[in-house]
């Protein structure tokens, strides 16, 4: 009977020591990071505020925004475990999943799309006074192509190779970010830059600001635009720099442009993801200081502005949130 009842005590104390196990594992935080790009361009920031939205607002998860070179850094980011969420493009996303995606992995991989956020045009910058009034006239000049494994790079590599331009040969070619890029355009170190970004980019707004300096987008269209499309299917789509978009765009200029979106892996928490979606839409009003593309951000457009193909690849949690507002059957 002793023994019996040592016994019940025993198995009372395993009990209890196995509860407190359990609540203290329940208590712990899901802590990842987000990468976004670099310090000059928006997708830092914007990383920034979505992870304080979700700090905040989503219990025991923990969110940080880290800065990378971007998107294909990014996806390599995500895929080694090393981030929770990333900013890239859709048709990373779709490339992924189809295999396509070399620059991060020779095989399926399975991407989900969290949600669209905006039209990412490429800025193909110069200056008054280099001669370079078209692509083309990049030949011969000082021009950086973007930080290495960056969206940037991958989309002046996706152009120059379209339009037949070998960017080792027939380029004097800088590997810059765009921080390192607009500084080396005031100093007379560059001819021209890409940039892949939102508009405006703070740092291109500066560069347009500058005295003594008269910024110039080179537009892109026409033939140009036609061969880019044929290299390159289901990449970029058409779109313009609106007059006054910066300071020295005094006409709209021809461009072309992708769709910025944030990414996770297809085992991301289906359960937290659903309540991370719904509270960055429920606090949009905290997005708009670093982004002010956010007062017009919203489940629709969040969806709309995707790729049918992208829309194939939804992460589980964002689609039943979507699917909830009634923007995705």
């Amino acid at each position: 009977m002793k023994r019996y009842a040592k016994f019940l005590v025993l198995l009372f104390v395993i009990t209890g020591l196995l509860t407190l196990a359990d609540n203290s594992w329940a208590q712990r935080k899901f802590s990842f990071s987000i990468a976004t790009g670099g310090t000059g361009g928006v997708w830092y920031p914007l990383g920034g505020a979505i992870g304080g939205i979700i700090s905040k607002n989503v219990p025991n998860t923990d969110a940080t925004s880290e800065a990378t070179t971007a998107a294909i850094d990014n996806m390599k980011l995500l895929l080694a475990g090393r981030a929770g969420m990333a900013f890239a493009y859709d048709y990373h996303v779709v490339w992924a999943n189809e295999g396509k995606l070399t620059l991060v992995a020779k095989k399926q991989l399975p991407f989900r799309v969290v949600m669209g956020f905006y039209e990412q045009p490429l800025h193909i910058v110069t200056k008054e006074g280099t001669n370079i009034k078209s692509i083309m006239d990049l030949k011969g000049k000082r021009v950086s192509t973007g930080a290495p494994n960056s969206g940037t790079e991958e989309q002046a590599d996706y152009v120059l190779k379209a339009l037949g331009i070998d960017w080792n040969k027939d380029l004097k070619r800088e590997k810059l970010s765009a921080t390192e890029s607009v500084a080396a355009m005031k100093d007379g170190k560059i001819d021209a830059f890409f940039w892949s970004g939102a508009v405006p980019t703070s740092l291109i707004i500066d560069l347009a600001s500058t005295p003594g300096l008269k910024m110039v987008l080179l537009p892109v269209s026409g033939k140009e635009a036609d061969m880019i499309f044929k290299a390159n299917p289901g990449v970029f789509h058409k779109t313009h720099f609106y007059k006054g978009c910066y300071s020295s765009v005094d006409k709209d200029i021809d461009a072309i442009a992708i769709t910025a979106v944030l990414v996770a892996m297809d085992n991301f928490p289906e359960d937290t993801m659903y309540k991370i979606v719904k509270e960055i839409f429920a606090n949009t009003s905290d997005i708009i200081p670093v982004w002010k593309g956010a007062k017009d951000l919203t489940p629709k457009s969040a969806v709309s502005q995707l790729t049918p193909d992208a829309l194939k690849y939804i992460h589980k949690g964002a689609l039943k949130f979507y699917k909830e507002k009634g923007v995705i059957k």
